[in-house]
C-alpha cells in the first residue's frame, strides 16, 4: 500500500520537485483515512484543515453562496490535491470538499505542508503556479454562475455539471471480451450499456442497441468478440460540462449515454434516463419523431412540441444560451428534414435530384445560432461554377424551385419569410461560389445605406446541410479579402453608432417612439452586442459565428479583459432572456412574435437588469466609434 502511495505522490506534478526524503517524511508522518459517499471531508469555515491527497474515490469542492446556493467548483480524482487553497488560508475557509463515492485520503499535516514551502523553492514556485490556476478556474466558474444569478431565477437542474449527474459505478470489459460476456455483464448489473476499456483507455462501447441488432446472427453470437460489435466513434463528454450540454450532446447524435472524461480518462457516465429524472420530456423523442416525419404537416406539430420544451426550459430557469443552443439544434433538425422533403418531392413531380452539390445556409440570428422560437427566415444557396450558360440556368432554374418549396415548408412550420426577402428564393441569395464572390467584391467596391445591412446579415452566416467545403470556402474567400479594403470597419461601425443605444445622460431609458412604454430589445439593445462583436471579430480575423464565441476568441487574443468578458455575457445573456421570455408570452397568447419590451410594466428590478445591460451596449459602441474613428458622431 505504501508503495502504491509513494507512486501516486511522486507522479503528482506539485511533488515531483521534492528530494526523496521529503516524500518519505509526508509518507511517515501523514495518515490515511476513508470517508463514505457524500461525507463532508472539509466544512466551510473549519478553521484548522490539512491537505487531502486523494487515493480512491471522487470528491468535489464547492462554495455556498450568500443566497444558500451551492456551486460546484471542481473534482477530484484519485492523484489530485483537495482543499489546497484552504490548507495555505490564515483564516477559517469558505469552501467544503464532499466526496461522490467511498473515497480513501491522505491526510497531510498542515504543519508539515508549511515547512515543505518554507524549505523547498522549487516546490513554492510550482505551488504558486497551482494556485494561481485554481484561483484562476474557480473565479471563471463563480463568474459564470453569477451571469446567471443576476437575472433573478433559479437555474436547476440546467446549471448542473455532469460530474454531479453521472453514475459513477460503471461496467467495462475489455476488447477481447466475448458478445455472450457484455450481455451477461448487462443483466448481472442491471445496465444498458457497457464500456470497453484497454490501458486505461475508452476503446468502445456496446449497448442494447447493438446486442438487439445482433439477434438476426444468433447462430454465430456465441463466437462474437466485443471488439467485432462495440461502437469505436464514442461521444463522450467532459465532467465539467453542464446538463444542458450533455442534453445537447444525445440530440446532435441520438445516443443516449455519454462516457464522462478527465483528462482523457474514463470516470463515469451520464444516460439519458438520468437527464430524464431531473427532467420530464423526452429530448430524443421530438429528435426522433423531426427525422422521421414524413410530410410538413407533421413537422409542424413537432414545432409545437419544441415550444412547450422550451417553456419547460424557461420554468426551469435555464440560461438564455442555453436556450438558444436548444432552439438552434430542433430547428436545424427540422430544416434538415424540410430539404430532405422538398428533394424528394422534385424527384416524385418528374424535377430529378439536385443536378450538383449545394450548400444551404442560414444567416442573421440563425447563423449565429441566436434564435428565439420563431426567427424570421434568412437563407441562401450556394452551388459549384458552372461553365456552360445554358446548363447554369437550368441548375439555378431547378434550385429556385427547390428553394421556394423549402422556405414554404419552413413557414408551414412556423418561421416567417423574411421582410427584406433575404431567402434562397431570391436570386441574389442563390448563386454559384464564383458569383458569390463576385458579390462579395462588389460589396467591397459599393456599400451604403441598405446594402450595410445587407451584408452584415451575409457576416453572419453558416452551412447546415449540404456540401459545406462551399460555405467555408467562401468564408475563407471573404477573410482574406478583406484585408484590401480596411474601410469597411469604419463603415459597420459607423452603421452601428446611427442606431443609437435607448439610454439618456442621466440613465434613463429612452422610450421608442413606435412603443411608447417600453424598446425594441432586439433592434435597440441586442444588435450592438451583436454588431460590436461582428467587427471585432472581422477585424482580427476570427472565423467564429456566435455573439459569444466571438467574444471568447476575442478575449482570448485580449481585446477584452476577463472581467469585461464577463461583463459583456451577463448583459447579453440579460436582453436575450427577456427577449426569449416576451417570445414564450406572445407564443401562448397566440399573438404575433415581435420585439417590443414594454419596460415600463416590468418590476424594478428587472428594469434595473435592463438599464444595466443598456450601458454595457453603450459602452461597446463608443469602443467600436473610438477605434474605428467614426467621425460626426457623439460619445
Amino acid at each position: 500500500m505504501q508503495e502504491r502511495v509513494k507512486e501516486m505522490i511522486q507522479q503528482n506534478e506539485l511533488f515531483r520537485s521534492l528530494p526523496k526524503e521529503a516524500i518519505e517524511e509526508i509518507l511517515t508522518s501523514s495518515t490515511v483515512a476513508d470517508y463514505p459517499k457524500h461525507h463532508f471531508v472539509i466544512h466551510e469555515r473549519e478553521q484548522e484543515n490539512h491537505l487531502l491527497f486523494l487515493l480512491e474515490g471522487m470528491a468535489k469542492s464547492i462554495i455556498l453562496t450568500d443566497e444558500g446556493e451551492e456551486i460546484t467548483i471542481r473534482f477530484y480524482h484519485p492523484g489530485e490535491l483537495a482543499g489546497l487553497i484552504n490548507t495555505l488560508a490564515e483564516d477559517a475557509s469558505r469552501f467544503s470538499v464532499q466526496t461522490l463515492e467511498n473515497s480513501r485520503f491522505l491526510i497531510i499535516k498542515k504543519s508539515l505542508f508549511n515547512r515543505l514551502v518554507h524549505d523547498y523553492a522549487s516546490f513554492a514556485e510550482q505551488l504558486t503556479h497551482d494556485i494561481s490556476k485554481r484561483l484562476q478556474h474557480m473565479y471563471r466558474t463563480l463568474a459564470t454562475e453569477s451571469s446567471v444569478r443576476h437575472h433573478g431565477f433559479e437555474t436547476y437542474p440546467y446549471r448542473k455539471k455532469v460530474g454531479e449527474l453521472m453514475e459513477t459505478d460503471i461496467v467495462s470489459l475489455p476488447p477481447h471480451a466475448s458478445a455472450v460476456g457484455v450481455a451477461s455483464a448487462m443483466l448481472r448489473e442491471q445496465v444498458s450499456s457497457v464500456l470497453i476499456i484497454e490501458d486505461d483507455a475508452l476503446r468502445g462501447i456496446v449497448t442494447e442497441r447493438d446486442l438487439i441488432a445482433l439477434l438476426p446472427k444468433h447462430e454465430i453470437i456465441a463466437s462474437l468478440s466485443v471488439d467485432s460489435i462495440m461502437s469505436r466513434d464514442v461521444i463522450t463528454i467532459p465532467e465539467s460540462a453542464y446538463f444542458y450540454e450533455a442534453m445537447l450532446a444525445m440530440m446532435k447524435h441520438q445516443v443516449k449515454h455519454l462516457p464522462v472524461l478527465s483528462h482523457g480518462k474514463v470516470t463515469g457516465i451520464v444516460t439519458l434516463k438520468k437527464l430524464t429524472d431531473f427532467r420530464s420530456h423526452s429530448v430524443l423523442g421530438i429528435v426522433k419523431d423531426i427525422d422521421s416525419a414524413h410530410t410538413v404537416e407533421e413537422l409542424a406539430k413537432q414545432h409545437k412540441k419544441v415550444i412547450a420544451f422550451i417553456d419547460g426550459m424557461m420554468n426551469d430557469g435555464a440560461a438564455a444560451h442555453e436556450i438558444c443552443s436548444i432552439i438552434t439544434e430542433f430547428n436545424d433538425r427540422m430544416l434538415r428534414r424540410i430539404i430532405e422533403l422538398s428533394e424528394r418531392a422534385m424527384i416524385a413531380e418528374g424535377k430529378g435530384a439536385p443536378p450538383t452539390d449545394y450548400c444551404w445556409i442560414t444567416m442573421g440570428s440563425e447563423g449565429r445560432k441566436e434564435q428565439t422560437l420563431s426567427t424570421d427566415q434568412d437563407n441562401g444557396i450556394i452551388y459549384p461554377d458552372i461553365e456552360n450558360e445554358a446548363h447554369h440556368a437550368e441548375v439555378d432554374d431547378y434550385f429556385a424551385t427547390l428553394a421556394e418549396k423549402i422556405v414554404a415548408g419552413l413557414e408551414a412550420c412556423g418561421f416567417p419569410r423574411c421582410k427584406g426577402d433575404v431567402m434562397a428564393t431570391n436570386s441574389k441569395w442563390r448563386k454559384s461560389l464564383s458569383d458569390w464572390k463576385r458579390m462579395i467584391n462588389a460589396w467591397f467596391s459599393h456599400m451604403q445605406g441598405e446594402e450595410i445591412r445587407m451584408f452584415t446579415i451575409f457576416l453572419d452566416f453558416r452551412p447546415v446541410y449540404g456540401q459545406t467545403a462551399l460555405a467555408h470556402e467562401l468564408r475563407h474567400y471573404f477573410l482574406t479579402r478583406k484585408k484590401d479594403f480596411p474601410f469597411i470597419y469604419n463603415l459597420l461601425a459607423e452603421d452601428d453608432a446611427s442606431c443609437s443605444v435607448p439610454l439618456g445622460m442621466f440613465g434613463r431609458i429612452i422610450y421608442d417612439k413606435k412603443i411608447k412604454d417600453g424598446i425594441d430589445i432586439k433592434g435597440g439593445a441586442l444588435v450592438h452586442f451583436v454588431n460590436a462583436m461582428r467587427i471585432l471579430s472581422i477585424f482580427e480575423g476570427i472565423e467564429a459565428v456566435p455573439t459569444l464565441e466571438r467574444l471568447e476568441q476575442l478575449t482570448e487574443r485580449r481585446v477584452f479583459t476577463r472581467e469585461e468578458d464577463d461583463e459583456i455575457k451577463d448583459s447579453f445573456n440579460t436582453l436575450l432572456h427577456f427577449r426569449i421570455r416576451e417570445h414564450m408570452k406572445q407564443a401562448k397568447q397566440k399573438q404575433p412574435l415581435s420585439n417590443e419590451l414594454h419596460v415600463a410594466n416590468l418590476p424594478k428590478e428587472e428594469q434595473l437588469q435592463i438599464k444595466k445591460a443598456l450601458y454595457t451596449a453603450k459602452w461597446l459602441q463608443q469602443k467600436l466609434i473610438r477605434q474605428f474613428q467614426v467621425q460626426g458622431i457623439r460619445i
